[in-house]
């Protein structure tokens, strides 16, 4: 069945319904298509599937498209810089949105988060972005405690009001394996130190989180070695299990 014939017989507004099950279909959108890209983030939001930057010819894109997943039709979303954002610390790389890839994207709120990525415009510790979904404006967010170093790679997972970051690679191409908290409600960062041996340093891994207390991190890949392991930490005893060992470690500010 061709995209014409889809968009002829599929209800738009109550498209979801008409989807067969087990199968995957090609829906028939409606709008400027975003250019084709890799390393670019996504997250839902009201409805709609936001795309952020990502890597295309060797160029890092610095573009925010909108999927509706009401009319299914595909947008720009234009934005001004927040008047109100921190332009202390980083203010020379503050723009409308620069062009990033290998970042996060996580939504809080009314908010989409921005962590990381690569960018020709790098800091030495992470940048954490935001775009305000309801006034369209971005801008960069203060944060303070131990904030990580800049990263590529990493995988984000949303706990609670809390960001856990973990490996990822930083500017130099070094893979890191340590774990980060940012504190949404008080946008402070903290570092889990470990007493024993972490999973190896990784980046382009998989991470999520169960029973909103256990952090699963699988796979990834080093310079020249890809990975298989599964990885589990406790978020309330910070305990980490692996395919092949176990670790215990330490939290500043615990997450229970």
């Amino acid at each position: 069945m061709g995209a014409e014939e889809i968009k002829k017989d599929m209800d738009i507004i109550g498209w979801p319904s008409d989807l067969a099950y087990e199968q995957w279909v090609a829906l028939p959108v409606s709008g400027a298509r975003p250019s084709a890209r890799y390393k670019h983030a996504a997250a839902v939001a009201d409805e709609k599937l936001y795309i952020t930057g990502g890597s295309r010819n060797g160029r890092y894109l610095s573009d925010i498209q909108a999927f509706d997943l009401r009319s299914l039709t595909w947008s720009s979303l234009k934005l001004e810089i927040d008047p109100d954002a921190d332009t202390s610390e980083y203010s020379g790389l503050q723009e409308v949105l620069p062009g990033i890839s290998d970042h996060s994207m996580i939504k809080w709120e009314n908010k989409l988060i921005l962590l990381g990525g690569h960018s020709k415009k790098s800091s030495d510790a992470m940048i954490v972005h935001f775009i305000n979904l309801e006034m369209h404006v971005c801008g960069v967010m203060e944060t303070s405690g131990k904030i990580p170093v800049a990263r590529g790679g990493h995988s984000v997972t949303l706990v609670g009001s809390k960001l856990i970051v973990f490996g990822g690679e930083d500017r130099s191409r070094k893979l890191l394996n340590d774990v980060h908290v940012l504190d949404l409600q008080t946008m402070t960062w903290s570092v889990v130190e470990a007493t024993q041996t972490p999973p190896a340093p990784r980046f382009d891994h998989s991470a999520a989180v169960h029973s909103e207390r256990y952090l699963l991190i699988f796979g990834g890949c080093s310079h020249s070695v890809f990975f298989n392991d599964l990885h589990v930490l406790d978020l309330h005893t910070c305990t980490l299990q692996g395919t092949n060992n176990s670790s215990k470690f330490s939290i500043e500010q615990g997450l229970a």
